[in-house]
């Protein structure tokens, strides 16, 4: 499994472009056979940032995911949105176990 977390911050006259442009990349990308969660976050104590954190059954999907129209046309629009760089973490996980 792979976790992906990019977590950015948008200008204050960006943020709700952000939101409407995100919105139907987390719902065509939740559908993905390879998907396994796709999120996308506000941090609560400052609406200017935000986070992706999704879950790839594996490299492949994930690979199979960026060649999507919908993740290009997000990507040619998402730098212009933002007030910093991006911060991206990807990591390579053999095996969960879920605490309840």
């Amino acid at each position: 499994m792979i976790i992906l977390i990019a977590e950015f911050k948008t200008k204050p006259e960006t943020r709700e472009k952000m939101i409407e442009i995100s919105e139907p990349l987390v719902a065509l990308s939740n559908r993905e056979e390879g998907c396994i969660t796709y999120d996308f976050l506000q941090n609560p104590f400052d609406t200017n940032s935000f986070k992706f954190v999704e879950r790839w059954r594996s490299q492949k999907d994930l690979d199979l995911h960026f060649e999507k129209a919908y993740f290009k046309d997000f990507t040619d629009k998402f730098p212009e949105l933002l007030q910093e760089v991006e911060t991206l973490n990807i990591y390579y996980v053999s095996e969960e176990n879920m605490v309840a």
